[in-house]
């Protein structure tokens, strides 16, 4: 008996349906993802951690999130500079999606680490130059004199009046060395009004600073000297920096 013959038409009709059944399949899986992500993934719930100054119903106000938004396309980026942007004392924000319809907003604070001069009055300002609010006098923070906010605002950075550019940088950089070894609370006020010099109030001490350099050099300088017991214990003074290089000269306070 004679063997019947598979036709090749026949086979490479039978390959395309299985390459369109396929296709079919994935679009089909896709189209029920997307609609998956469209019907169930929605925010139903938000919470707030890390806040302490401001309230979890402020910074979910602040965020934009509205109960129903699609969690799936919830633009994070833009939630966390919304947050930021609105409410000063907000260094930072995580913003994190809780599966199926849950948002979590870590929240990192800053704080207040000097009070500048202003027209409108004293504003307290960050260590990295933002703006926060007038001074009210509730905290206490580094007085920074000879040093002008021209226009200032909450959540902006500040900007100093003209030909004081220079010693805004410089005190940006002392205030952020400050706050990285955690020295803000020690110090009460910093004169800048000198033309080659800055004085911290540091304690009992007065500290002379040269304007500009390495002020992380300096305050390694000066913490050497206050750690080292040669000084006159309880005994005020300024401990001066800018007569020898790489050398803290004490003077005792008249």
């Amino acid at each position: 008996m004679a063997r019947q013959r598979r036709h090749p038409r026949s086979k490479r009709r039978r390959g395309r349906f299985r390459g369109l059944y396929k296709l079919l399949s994935i679009l089909l899986i896709a189209a029920a993802g997307v609609l998956a992500c469209v019907v169930f993934f929605r925010v139903n719930s938000v919470e707030v951690t890390g806040n302490v100054r401001y309230t979890a119903a402020e910074v979910i106000a602040a965020s934009g999130i509205e109960m129903g938004d699609n969690l799936v396309v919830l633009p994070r980026s833009r939630v966390s500079a919304a947050i930021c942007a609105n409410l000063p004392y907000v260094e930072s924000v995580s913003v994190k999606k809780a599966l199926p319809d849950g948002v979590v907003l870590v929240v990192t604070e800053r704080v207040a680490a000097a009070s500048v001069e202003s027209a409108e009055g004293r504003w307290l300002v960050s260590a990295q130059g933002k703006l926060l609010e007038l001074d009210k006098g509730a905290v206490e923070t580094i007085r920074i004199t000879g040093l002008t906010a021209v226009g200032p605002y909450p959540g902006g950075m500040i900007q100093a009046a003209e030909g004081q550019e220079a010693t805004l940088r410089y005190v940006g950089e002392l205030l952020g060395e400050l706050e990285a070894r955690g020295l803000l609370a020690q110090c009460t006020a910093l004169d800048c009004s000198a033309a080659t010099s800055m004085t911290l109030d540091w304690g009992i001490y007065r500290v002379k600073l040269p304007r500009g350099g390495d002020y992380s050099y300096y305050l390694s300088l000066t913490q050497a000297a206050l750690d080292s017991g040669k000084l006159p214990e309880g005994v005020p003074g300024t401990l001066d920096l800018t007569i020898t290089e790489g050398k803290v000269n004490f003077k005792t306070e008249k």
